[in-house]
């Protein structure tokens, strides 16, 4: 054991996690003050270190802390906020947890240990679930660190719409996962209003001077921003099993026909997503209404084909 008052950063850490592992287990989440030093590995004079250690952390977004007291030669954990459960990671998780691990100023045993307790077992698993994140795209440290803090961003971004990535001025308010794909929920300064963007299509984050302002954010869904923000079409499919097929967000009212075919509404945000679908399904979608729309699908794969015979 370290001599008392010699505890490093990283050496307090560790201290700080073993022991909270050990109030976690022990009865009523108490531990005499031999048993919670041998627990933590270090001495009882430095025990008052690392309990003001994790008495002191908190959650950056709720502020709730770690309730924890030394009394009568006891120390009592308080409460469920700062209990260690058992949790493994999926493997898509553990990727993520690995890159955050690795930005922070950690020594390699302290880093070791986090991995070994949260990452699957199977190393093959992991290997075939790193291409899986890609979907987080490139700037999800950041992101989380500015949603944290509450700072203000320019992020450069291209949407299905956009013909270019071009800079937008936002206030992330947070990390939403749906369907398979992650996105960044913020708020649009120029537009003053809640807009979602895909974190794989961010190309670039800079963290401004200035702090979030206050929003009323709806805390839409996928679904509910297309229903608030995209246009609207009326599709058939073909049948039933194609109409199963389909999975995206904006799908709306469904109405099955005798033939078997199924009308359906589509809230979406981007023509040319709409038309390189309903030309994908060879046949199986078509769009019935509005019918503009109809005469700008038949344009738009008129250019394909002249883009292939050319």
């Amino acid at each position: 054991m370290a001599k008392p008052g010699t505890l490093t950063a990283d050496r307090t850490l560790t201290a700080g996690i073993k022991l909270l592992e050990a109030l976690s287990a022990a009865p009523d989440h108490r531990l005499s003050i031999a048993d919670a030093a041998a627990s933590a590995g270090i001495e009882p004079d430095d025990l008052p270190a690392v309990v003001d250690t994790i008495g002191a952390l908190s959650d950056r977004m709720s502020g709730a802390r770690a309730a924890i007291e030394t009394e009568d030669g006891w120390i009592h954990l308080y409460g469920d906020a700062a209990l260690l459960m058992p949790l493994r990671l999926s493997v898509e998780e553990s990727v993520i947890v690995s890159h955050m691990i690795d930005l922070l100023d950690l020594n390699p045993a302290t880093r070791q240990r986090i991995r070994e307790g949260l990452m699957p077992d199977d190393d093959g698993d992991a290997a075939r679930g790193i291409a899986e994140t890609s979907r987080y795209g490139s700037w999800l440290a950041q992101l989380t660190e500015a949603i944290q803090d509450g700072v203000r961003c320019q992020i450069t971004y291209r949407s299905l719409a956009d013909d270019a990535a071009r800079t937008r001025t936002v206030d992330p308010l947070r990390i939403d996962d749906e369907q398979g794909r992650a996105y960044l929920i913020a708020w649009d300064v120029e537009r003053d209003e809640e807009r979602r963007y895909r974190l794989d299509r961010i190309a670039g984050v800079t963290f401004t001077d200035d702090s979030i302002a206050p929003h009323e954010a709806p805390m839409r869904s996928t679904a509910e921003s297309l229903r608030a923000h995209g246009d609207a079409a009326r599709l058939v499919a073909a049948n039933e099993e194609t109409m199963r097929r389909l999975t995206w967000s904006g799908i709306g009212k469904i109405e099955a026909r005798d033939d078997g075919s199924c009308a359906f509404t589509l809230y979406y945000s981007s023509k040319r997503w709409l038309f390189d679908q309903v030309l994908a399904a060879g046949g199986n979608l078509q769009i019935v209404e509005p019918q503009e729309l109809r005469g700008e699908l038949r344009a738009y794969a008129a250019e394909l084909l002249a883009s292939i015979d050319g």
